[in-house]
């Protein structure tokens, strides 16, 4: 199998365990995503592509990626930049506040740096977070690569993910988002995410809005009402089990996209890759952090 490729940015993660301790982590939506797919799938080759920093903590984390065995080809190392961070507070119902300090962050720069095309590549995932970082003349090079890519037979994922604080306008973030489901294979479209950026109110809505697409397979995940998936012209719902006590809800969202790519490579049917991708996520947000402690995990394909 070709090299899977997961663009975006990693972050210093702080999480506020009590009034007095801190946990530092590595974490960032297409970080974790690449992270719970390596691990449910370890014969799969998956890089990580992003900028970092030369500190001691873009050190640190290129150990981390090490450890879970993620290829850092496609890693590159800014002299003047440093990594992002992000604080997370979790109330008793594992419900998230966030701070950020990103404005630095080396991963903004990634398509600057980048001296080499992508090459047999057989996925590509990113998400609009991955686009919302990028300035325009960036956002064009990515989907230059991406268009050169498909045209190879590479499968591209996309996520929406939408963050309104990292984009100048809405306006911008819909034409950039809407060019990303115009190339993609697979979509995970969110209903919140389509609620604040187009008004979306309803599953209809959101697959009338991206029927012009042509998406192959979309999967629209709605907690305990199930995931909702239009495949061939076909449209089926997979119930999900609802998880009776959430720690932490962080990287809920990207820890199914993981288990779910994770089965999906694996020639497992769509409901299958639905059901293991929502038994990864039950799994992670039984625990503190983006990304749990490999002993604390224990969903295999």
């Amino acid at each position: 199998m070709k090299q899977i490729v997961i663009f975006g940015e990693c972050m210093v993660e702080l999480i506020n365990k009590d009034a007095n301790t801190m946990l530092k982590s590595y974490a960032g939506d297409t970080y974790n995503t690449a992270i719970y797919l390596k691990r449910c799938a370890p014969a799969t080759h998956v890089s990580y592509m992003t900028t970092v920093g030369s500190d001691f903590l873009s050190d640190e984390l290129m150990l981390r990626m090490g450890e879970e065995e993620i290829c850092t080809e496609y890693v590159y190392r800014s002299e003047t930049l440093n990594l992002g961070l992000y604080m997370v507070r979790n109330d008793h119902q594992g419900e998230r506040t966030f701070a950020y300090w990103r404005d630095n962050s080396a991963a903004k720069q990634t398509l600057n740096v980048m001296n080499s095309d992508l090459k047999d590549v057989g996925l590509f995932y990113f998400s609009g977070i991955s686009l919302a970082i990028l300035d325009d003349a960036q956002r064009d090079k990515l989907f230059s690569q991406l268009t050169r890519l498909k045209a190879q037979g590479t499968k591209i994922v996309f996520d929406p993910n939408y963050r309104e604080r990292l984009w100048k306008n809405p306006e911008d973030a819909r034409l950039w988002t809407d060019k990303a489901y115009a190339i993609s294979d697979l979509a995970f479209p969110g209903s919140d995410d389509h609620l604040m950026l187009y008004g979306h109110t309803s599953n209809d809505d959101i697959f009338q809005h991206l029927a012009p697409f042509n998406i192959a397979n979309i999967v629209i995940k709605k907690g305990p009402e199930g995931v909702h998936i239009q495949s061939g012209g076909e449209y089926f719902i997979v119930p999900v089990e609802r998880l009776a006590k959430v720690v932490d809800a962080t990287a809920a969202g990207d820890a199914f996209n993981g288990g779910f790519l994770a089965a999906y490579l694996q020639g497992r049917d769509l409901t299958d890759a639905v059901a293991f991708g929502a038994k990864v996520s039950a799994n992670v947000i039984s625990y503190l952090g983006a990304i749990i402690p490999k002993e604390n995990f224990n969903v295999t394909l």
